[in-house]
């Protein structure tokens, strides 16, 4: 099934999985309670206001697609995310600053060897 043909609830599963992570973790990040994404992914109860906007705002995830299926949606996964955070960090940052994160990238990545 196609997921802009899914019910919100198979959507909002699918992005979920897309992300790797599970209802608990998705439920922590989003200040609800596991019980509750398991309910809106059985398409037992609608997400309120809250939740949408936390949807958004934490993982990206387009709420006009998510209600309507109306729209292309890909999601990424955390680590792109955070990645491309990175990079448009870096490419605002001044050349000191550039530097420094380089450094601290560095750094970082020979202490987690």
């Amino acid at each position: 099934m196609s997921p802009c043909r899914a019910s919100l609830g198979q959507r909002l599963k699918s992005v979920r999985l897309q992300l790797g992570i599970s209802q608990r973790q998705f439920a922590v990040a989003l200040g609800t309670a596991s019980n509750h994404i398991c309910q809106v992914e059985r398409d037992h109860c609608i997400p309120g206001a809250k939740l949408l906007r936390g949807m958004r705002e934490q993982f990206g995830i387009d709420i006009n697609w998510l209600l309507s299926g109306e729209t292309d949606y890909v999601a990424t996964t955390l680590l792109e995310r955070e990645v491309d955070k990175l990079i448009r960090q870096f490419q605002a940052a001044d050349p000191s600053a550039r530097a420094m994160l380089l450094q601290t990238a560095s750094f970082t990545a020979a202490a987690s060897r």
